[in-house]
């Protein structure tokens, strides 16, 4: 299925505009990732933060997208828009964060299920000394990163390895990458304007799988629908699985 194509066309030429900009770096991540865990009392006090990061002051995004070509996807990259963390000049940054799997087998009735085993684990890194303070279904993040962490050696090579790593432990993923944006609010709000056409997607999707609502007439998700063949077939489909529910039960 290729239902980001166009999102995944417009994350490349956003990357274009801030490599021209000089504001890209691109690093790989090999191997498994070595920082140590901490998933119980991983507390960051602001008076031990170094770094904060889309603080509900600050622009902030942060989303998930996947395709059904993994060869389209650069295994382990890491893409950097603006300073890594032991580089920032400020304490608090607009902060973005865009993970783009490569899959297999992704089709009308699987999508929605495996989003939302992704969406989890999005969320589920737990890196000693980092912090995720909040996250909302506004697709923002807020984290901290402790000073200790940053004398450490914590960067977003660390960050993007492990949640490289805690992806390709799906037996249905082959390849990701992730961005980090810290340039400028206005560089992360343009990405903001490619997530909420993305999310548009996953509105729809949520309606008919999470719902199973497939009324068109009274849809606010139409237009999307319209647009992408995709979510047509994966209504005819999830309509057609619920229509045999109801008759297995009748």
């Amino acid at each position: 299925m290729g239902l980001f194509d166009a999102h995944y066309k417009d994350i490349q030429a956003y990357l274009t505009r801030k490599r021209n900009q000089g504001k890209v770096s691109e690093t790989l991540h090999h191997g498994k990732t070595t920082w140590p865990s901490l998933k119980n009392r991983n507390l960051v006090l602001r008076q031990d933060t170094a770094v904060e990061l889309g603080n509900p002051g600050d622009a902030s995004v942060s989303f998930l997208l996947w395709m059904d070509d993994p060869s389209l996807i650069p295994h382990g990259q890491i893409t950097r828009v603006g300073p890594d963390l032991p580089q920032a000049k400020n304490k608090q940054l607009s902060f973005g964060r865009v993970v783009i799997v490569g899959g297999s087998d992704f089709n009308e009735e699987n999508s929605f299920d495996r989003y939302r085993e992704m969406e989890l684990l999005r969320y589920d890194i737990h890196l000693k000394g980092y912090m995720m303070r909040g996250v909302s279904q506004y697709q923002r993040e807020w984290s901290r990163v402790s000073r200790e962490a940053i004398d450490n050696g914590f960067s977003f090579q660390v960050l993007g390895g492990a949640i490289i790593d805690t992806f390709s432990k799906l037996d249905y993923i082959r390849s990701a990458e992730v961005i980090f944006i810290t340039s400028s609010r206005e560089d992360v709000l343009e990405m903001s304007a490619i997530s909420d056409n993305a999310m548009k997607i996953i509105g729809a999707m949520n309606k008919m799988a999470g719902e199973m609502s497939f009324e068109c007439d009274t849809c606010e998700y139409t237009d999307v629908c319209a647009d992408v063949a995709e979510l047509r077939s994966m209504r005819n489909a999830l309509k057609k699985q619920g229509n045999h529910s109801r008759l297995g039960r009748a």
